[in-house]
């Protein structure tokens, strides 16, 4: 079974100090260690810190590879659990009594070590009534593992540690179960490592196939689309996906990439799957824009990066991207959006320094005629390019 390889790194104290003694013995022939010069002082009491620095280190890896399989591969390790019971409450009464969310009970695990438990919900005791349902009142261990499990017994007692005078008795219906202990890292990562020679890199869903499809050199942005086959333009097939490629600069890769992406996918895909790697359709934006800039502000240099700011808006290598990513220039997301919205093409205009207000604002597809509404891009993996910006100030 495969196991963890921890990193090789020596925090043992003699063994650190006796590779400081045979490095000095490397540079310095016939150097040997005396307890009263100062030199060997000075190596133990400088490795004493070498060495507490080496265990912090030696932890390192362990909580980035447990960060790794929990968060990256998916494969959690298993958490601590608190044990649980169900339990039936008598009054001493029937004048109706309310047991309070986390009210402190015990079971004992031996005659001096009580365990406690607290409710897990409010549970009333109606008036007329002496007793909950039996089995009405759940309680869950203080602290999370093992040790809570298999306490008491079914009909044995149940302790008050929170004094309520009201209560007579407490039993439980069956003993504690579903303690668990959090799994030790070595345990883990032994299990990580044997899990993850399962994997291995096989598209499944439409976005594997894009994933997949940045492998390949030269490809820094895909999409697919599921279903959609490019000989007909039809849509909802069956065992079928279409993956549109671009590169840094957003344009449509070359054949011999698009080959070696078709290539790789299809190495990869399952039986009877079709994989079509397609170009995305390219739509020219053109603004027309008159702003108010703010007195002092050179109107011909704020309209130059009024000009930058639509440019880079309708640059095809961004477009599509998650604007909540920690670096959106490095994101690869690319999200299917056929739309150019004015709004947004105003908020850009608004961010740039300098502009007081927008005084008048037209887009159209390049050759259209220019208006208010927004632009819907065509084909089936569309992306804008800037066209003419043309910007006057008032």
């Amino acid at each position: 079974m495969p196991e963890y390889i921890s990193v090789p790194i020596e925090v043992e104290p003699i063994d650190v100090v006796q590779l400081a003694i045979t490095r000095m013995q490397e540079q310095f022939p016939g150097w040997q260690p005396n307890q009263g010069n100062l030199d060997t002082w000075l190596i133990y009491s400088l490795l004493s810190e070498a060495v507490q620095l080496r265990e912090v280190a030696s932890d390192v890896p362990t909580s980035i590879f447990r960060y790794f399989g929990a968060n990256v591969l998916q494969i959690p390790p298993v958490d601590a659990s608190e044990a649980v019971c169900d339990t039936t409450w008598t009054a001493r009464d029937n004048l109706g009594y309310t047991i309070a969310a986390g009210t402190q009970v015990g079971i004992r695990a031996t005659g001096d070590e009580l365990v406690p438990f607290e409710v897990m919900a409010d549970v009333p005791i109606p008036p007329g009534s002496t007793a909950t349902q039996a089995g009405e009142v759940p309680i869950q261990a203080m602290e999370a593992g093992a040790d809570g499990s298999g306490l008491g017994s079914p009909g044995g007692p149940v302790e008050l540690i929170d004094p309520l005078d009201w209560v007579q008795s407490i039993v439980q219906v069956g003993v504690t179960t579903g303690g668990v202990d959090a799994e030790e890292d070595f345990v883990y990562l032994n299990r990580l490592a044997a899990l993850a020679q399962l994997l291995s890199p096989r598209p499944i869903l439409p976005n594997d196939f894009a994933v997949l499809s940045r492998s390949i050199a030269g490809v820094a942005r895909a999409t697919a689309i599921d279903g959609y086959n490019p000989a007909d333009s039809s849509t909802n097939n069956e065992r079928m996906v279409a993956v549109a490629v671009i590169d840094a600069a957003g344009n449509a890769e070359d054949a011999t990439t698009k080959n070696a992406v078709d290539a790789y996918l299809e190495s990869l895909r399952e039986v009877n799957f079709i994989v079509n790697v397609i170009d995305p359709t390219y739509t020219t934006i053109d603004v027309q824009y008159s702003i108010h800039v703010l007195p002092t502000f050179d109107p011909p240099s704020t309209i130059s990066d009024v000009d930058d700011a639509l440019n880079g808006y309708l640059d095809p290598s961004g477009w599509g991207r998650d604007p909540n990513a920690l670096d959106v220039d490095q994101d690869p997301t690319w999200v299917n959006n056929p739309n150019v919205r004015l709004y947004e093409v105003a908020q850009q205009i608004n961010t740039v320094r300098g502009v007081d207000y927008i005084a008048s604002l037209q887009i159209r597809k390049s050759g259209g005629t220019f208006g208010t509404a927004d632009i819907v891009m065509t084909g089936i993996a569309p992306l804008p390019r800037p066209g003419t910006m043309t910007g006057t100030s008032v």
